[in-house]
């Protein structure tokens, strides 16, 4: 039931007073800013944005999956240079540690094969 209807059953039926339904009826009129022909413009302007950006964001979507895989094998390789690079590092850290141990006097010991420059030299407890 349309609200104007409403407002005059409930009138009718004595739910509310005449100014009550005239106020009604007064704010009613007023929230009615858009006719038919208006709200349907304007809701075809919204299907027509939505579809704009529904196509805009499948665009960039492509756009950046191609985008990724162009960019994924320099990532890889770049990974793999600070990896190696890090490790790198890490060996030239190792060695001068063990040169400084060396010089100190003190024995360097690490468990493991390939320790301490391949030399078997006791510890001292």
């Amino acid at each position: 039931m349309p609200e104007k209807m409403r407002v005059l059953d409930m009138l009718e039926n004595g739910k509310i007073t005449a100014e009550e339904a005239a106020r009604l009826l007064e704010t009613l009129g007023r929230s009615r800013l858009f006719d038919k022909e208006q709200r349907d413009n304007v809701e075809e302007k919204l299907r027509c944005f939505a579809a704009d950006v529904n196509k805009f964001a499948r665009d960039v979507g492509e756009k950046v999956q191609v985008m990724y895989k162009n960019v994924e094998p320099k990532i890889k390789k770049a990974s793999q240079s600070a990896l190696e690079k890090a490790a790198a590092a890490l060996d030239e850290l190792a060695q001068t540690i063990h040169s400084s141990l060396e010089k100190s006097g003190e024995e360097a010991c690490c468990e493991g094969e390939g320790c301490c420059s391949g030399e078997d030299a006791p510890r001292e407890n």
